[in-house]
């Protein structure tokens, strides 16, 4: 009966409520020495691991315990040099989009008559009274002043004559130029015996004014061209 007192080989009787205490603290003495021993195993295993496995830094989640550094941003003083200064990046647009040129203005541009050259306006005409000059075409100022500067780039003097008109308000300032050439000067005695320079200079001109019309959107292609005599 469960209620009868347990008597054990040494003679000690005991109650049946102090047989099973007893045996509840053998099994948590058991299970006590069974936990340590594994925790003291599994401790001297990572000990003996961590002589193989090399150190690893510990990386903390920032806020705990520790204030995170602010990050610090990119320096846009570099970036921002090259859009704020138009130097660096000014000379490789002009050089793919480059702008109608015209010639320098001075105070001869303000006198009627004055004559368009690459340098800049003068009231003299250079052409020598009596020779005969290669008349290119008439084209309004802008286009006139590129020519000019294009003809003037690849070797070629021209000029630009104002074409003047009383009746019109604006006579002092001529909107349309005549583009004559000063590379070739014919003498009227000359004009048979100098043919071959005529047809090498027209040839030069027309395959000059195709670039330009090409490569600077001109207005002419100077392919229709006339020789005529200055008489100032």
């Amino acid at each position: 009966m469960l209620d009868e007192p347990v008597t054990t080989d040494s003679g000690i009787t005991l109650s049946v409520p102090m047989f099973y205490t007893l045996i509840a603290i053998a099994l948590v003495l058991i299970v006590g020495a069974w936990a340590g021993g594994y925790q003291i195993g599994k401790r001297d295993g990572k000990d003996e691991m961590s002589r193989f496995v090399p150190d690893q830094p510990v990386v903390s989640p920032a806020g705990a315990g520790e204030v995170s550094q602010p990050v610090r941003q990119p320096d846009t003083q570099a970036t921002t040099a090259g859009t704020n200064n138009p130097g660096t990046n000014t000379q490789s647009n002009t050089a793919t989009n480059q702008p109608t040129q015209t010639p320098p203005t001075n105070t001869a541009a303000r006198a009627p008559g004055a004559i368009m050259t690459a340098a800049g306006y003068r009231a003299q005409d250079p052409r020598a009274a009596e020779m005969n000059y290669l008349v290119l075409a008439t084209l309004p100022t802008e286009q006139a002043a590129d020519a000019i500067a294009f003809m003037d780039t690849n070797g070629v003097t021209i000029i630009g004559v104002p074409q003047l008109d009383s009746r019109a308000s604006g006579a002092n300032n001529p909107s349309r130029y005549t583009l004559y050439s000063l590379g070739l000067a014919i003498p009227g005695n000359r004009w048979s015996a100098m043919s071959s320079q005529r047809l090498e200079h027209q040839n030069l001109i027309a395959s000059l004014g195709a670039r330009w019309q090409r490569e600077r959107r001109g207005g002419s292609d100077f392919s229709q061209t006339n020789w005529e005599k200055y008489e100032p």
